[in-house]
């Protein structure tokens, strides 16, 4: 599976195509990354997914490079109900401006 490493982004000749920002419970989020064709996760030293504890780090994190498009996007798992109607897809995905 390919991913990316921060080290290797977060510099001022690199253009992201589309960032992801994936929100996850409890003030966690992972970071999907297109880059040169490839799109992966943003993952740590030990190849495990970086996690960040808000968009604010997020962006932080990657303030020397261009973000050309952006999106926070989150599911929310509270629509599943015993004997409730079948699940629909409650993914809410908005845009994050990176803007320096």
């Amino acid at each position: 599976m390919p991913h990316h490493r921060l080290a290797h982004l977060n510099h001022q000749d690199v253009r992201i195509d589309e960032l992801t920002i994936h929100s996850y419970e409890m003030g966690l989020y992972l970071v999907e990354a297109d880059f040169d064709g490839r799109k992966g996760f943003i993952v740590n030293d030990e190849d495990h997914p970086q996690r960040f504890h808000s968009v604010e780090q997020v962006k932080q994190s990657l303030k020397d490079c261009t973000v050309r498009e952006a999106w926070l996007v989150h599911q929310s798992a509270y629509d599943e109900m015993c004997g409730g109607p079948e699940k629909t897809d409650n993914t809410l995905k908005l845009p994050v401006c990176f803007k320096h």
